[in-house]
């Protein structure tokens, strides 16, 4: 079974740190980036079987989402491990899929007008 490495994870957060650089909780994004790799592969190997039948687009969606609130200060995480466990536990709610799915066609007949 193919299970997502840890190091996406820390891509991931270097990425939205640099991007949200200016935001208060930017350097939280940094933190857990440190973090990544201590992410159990039991975590890593439920969320990759989640990610894998949802919308990809709807995923990132949910990720940019994640990454934006802790940037903004509105979400805090203890380590890496802890968000990915939250990401895994919110993959599991259909409306919040439903939601990150309606957002992409709002913005997608927006980008059309």
């Amino acid at each position: 079974m193919y299970v997502m490495p840890t190091n996406l994870f820390e891509q991931y957060f270097l990425h939205f740190a640099g991007k949200l650089a200016d935001a208060p909780g930017a350097a939280h994004l940094a933190e857990l980036a440190q973090t990544a790799k201590a992410i159990p592969v039991p975590v890593l190997a439920s969320l990759t079987a989640k990610m894998a039948r949802l919308n990809p687009r709807a995923v990132n969606w949910t990720l940019a989402t994640l990454a934006e609130e802790i940037a903004d200060g509105c979400a805090h995480y203890g380590d890496a491990t802890g968000f990915a466990r939250t990401l895994d536990r919110d993959l599991d709610w259909p409306e919040l899929v439903e939601l990150a799915e309606a957002e992409l066609e709002r913005e997608e007949r927006g980008s059309v007008h």
